[in-house]
């Protein structure tokens, strides 16, 4: 009885260990947008915009507010474009960045009273 319980206890540990094998875990990688412009003009101090593979992006406005968004979906084959998200305040929001010229991009923030367009470069 005792051999019994003990290769059920070995079989179920080793399909455990097998299964977490198998997951294709990606690990976290961040963008760090400085944003210039905002609506076309320019902003007093630069915002950093954190992006990349994780669930929240955050635009750090620099000025001690913050706005956090919780990626909820995306829409097409462009990782940087057609997403959908929910803010701090709990407003949803379309989301796309834009390459422009050399390291140059256009963020477009889309909510359903308006659009924000910040413009600003990667930081490499």
């Amino acid at each position: 009885m005792k051999k019994l319980i003990f290769i059920c206890v070995i079989a179920v540990l080793s399909s455990t260990i097998s299964a977490y094998q198998t997951v294709d875990m990606e690990p976290p990688q961040t963008y760090k947008f400085i944003l210039t412009h905002a609506l076309g003009k320019k902003l007093t101090k630069q915002a950093y915009f954190y992006v990349g593979n994780q669930e929240v992006w955050t635009l750090d406005m620099r000025n001690g507010s913050k706005i956090r968004y919780t990626i909820k979906g995306r829409v097409g084959s462009d990782p940087m474009c057609g997403i959908t998200a929910k803010d701090n305040l709990g407003d949803v929001c379309a989301i796309c960045i834009e390459k422009k010229s050399g390291d140059s991009v256009e963020v477009e923030i889309r909510y359903s009273a308006g659009v924000m367009t910040y413009t600003g470069y990667i930081l490499r």
